[in-house]
């Protein structure tokens, strides 16, 4: 196919994957560590629920379109597929508690971002088109791998926010599960990359809804992509390729794009991503993790000590967050969880980072303020060896008599070298969704999750979402 567009490409390899030409024993790890994201995603739409940044587009569904054949994850009204799209995305990504895909799993590479986002698309339209768990599973297991690919392509030396290959993501999984032949999956896939590019602005400074709201909205158009190509609307094909305008020289500059649709021999990319232990940004979940050994380890009162240093990796996404003046005097929840100072801050103060701590603003809490203050970070290139693919910590507490207590971790809990079993999401899950369910119905729905793949239809898990 060397005459072929990267969407064209990449459209023939959407209609062809198969989960059954995975090799079976990887096969199957994927599909589990895949169904233990679904459920986490599913706890964190829960709780997202429950937070004040939600409420604005909780309030717009009514706007988005009446009525409509898709369940919104704890909603009592159904919604059309693409406002479910965006509401589910929104509700999974809002907290930054979402899983993350720290690595390729074939060769350590570090990525990022958030390949679970994609599941709004999966259970949207599967259920609309009545698709079975299994076919399901295949599509999102699908998005995984052009999400991590497209992840590299991208790299993060540029402008341009990791959300822009949702642009490619959403039309790849609502076309593999409409059944949409080559033809219209490429012109999906070009309208869906042509509107998908996103500024990096959205997660800079004093941080807004953009941040969370920047992907939903990428994979809503994706998703309107698909629906359009499939009534014969028709797509830039050369939207990587145009010399002057194309995104092989804006967004994906130099990028070699044949790798988009080279075949699956290795580990899916599913076997790279992190379920996080806290809700913030995935640079912090070890750092949350050794303040809160270090603090252990003290054992006294916070007033007692004087200062708290972090020893992080140096990577560039570190050194700009330590360095972004926003981050160190966070103002609102977008800007806190993306704050190393204010997270390790309410970490020692009082050993854990909830939803609960943000619902109190803590970082208005001059408490807080004061310890905030008394955190210093520094850098140390040795991390990168000792941890690679990962953003390790050592967590060092002086107390004001002179003593020091420390705490270091390389791969967080969670993280893929270091991941939760399927008890620990469960019980990461059963957190997430207490107040809004009875244990009974909980269990239901994780039953149903783990029994996804030999589920007919998603009818059940989707009746038993709705609110």
């Amino acid at each position: 196919m060397e005459d072929k567009s990267a969407t064209e490409r990449l459209a023939h390899w959407v209609r062809d994957f198969e989960a059954g030409a995975i090799p079976p024993t990887i096969r199957a790890a994927a599909l589990e560590r895949l169904k233990l994201s679904v459920l986490d995603a599913i706890g964190c739409a829960y709780l997202a629920r429950g937070s004040e940044a939600t409420q604005p587009m909780i309030a717009a569904q009514g706007d988005l379109g009446p009525g409509g054949p898709c369940t919104i994850i704890g909603g009592a009204e159904p919604a059309p597929v693409t406002a479910a799209v965006l509401l589910n995305a929104t509700l999974i990504r809002a907290l930054d508690f979402n899983d993350h895909l720290a690595m390729d799993p074939n060769d350590g590479a570090r990525l990022g971002g958030h390949p679970s986002d994609v599941l709004a698309v999966a259970l949207a339209v599967g259920q609309w088109r009545e698709r079975s768990g299994a076919e399901v599973l295949e599509a999102a297991l699908m998005g995984y791998e052009i999400f991590g690919r497209a992840q590299k392509l991208l790299g993060r030396g540029h402008s341009w926010d990791h959300v822009t290959v949702h642009g490619l993501t959403a039309p790849a999984i609502a076309g593999k599960l409409m059944g949409l032949p080559v033809d219209a999956l490429a012109d999906a896939l070009s309208l869906g990359a042509a509107h998908g590019t996103t500024p990096g602005v959205v997660r800079r400074g004093a941080l807004s809804s953009a941040k969370f709201l920047a992907g939903p909205m990428v994979l809503q158009a994706g998703t309107t992509a698909a629906l359009l190509a499939a009534h014969g609307a028709t797509g830039p094909r050369a939207v990587f390729e145009e010399s002057e305008k194309g995104l092989g020289r804006q967004v994906y500059a130099g990028a070699d794009m044949t790798g988009l649709s080279a075949p699956l021999t290795g580990r899916p990319m599913v076997e790279g991503v992190t379920i996080k232990a806290y809700p913030g940004l995935d640079t912090s979940q070890a750092p949350i993790a050794a303040v809160i050994e270090a603090r252990k380890a003290h054992g006294g009162p916070a007033d007692e000590i004087a200062a708290l240093t972090l020893t992080l990796t140096d990577s560039p996404m570190v050194r700009r967050q330590v360095e972004d003046p926003a981050l160190k005097n966070p103002t609102n929840r977008e800007t806190a969880d993306h704050s190393l100072t204010y997270l390790a801050a309410v970490a020692l103060l009082e050993g854990e980072v909830t939803e609960a701590q943000y619902a109190r603003a803590l970082w208005e809490d001059p408490r807080v303020k004061d310890m905030m203050g008394r955190v210093t970070m520094e850098m140390d290139a040795a991390w990168e060896a000792r941890a690679p693919g990962a953003y390790p910590c050592t967590a060092r507490i002086t107390t004001k008599s002179g003593a020091e207590h420390r705490a270091e971790i390389a791969y967080a809990p969670g993280h893929a070298r270091n991941p939760m079993d399927t008890e620990a999401v469960a019980a990461k899950f059963r957190r997430s969704v207490a107040g809004h369910m009875d244990e009974a119905r909980a269990a239901e729905i994780a039953g149903l999750v783990a029994a996804m793949d030999q589920a007919p239809t998603l009818r059940p898990l989707m009746e038993a979402l709705a609110g």
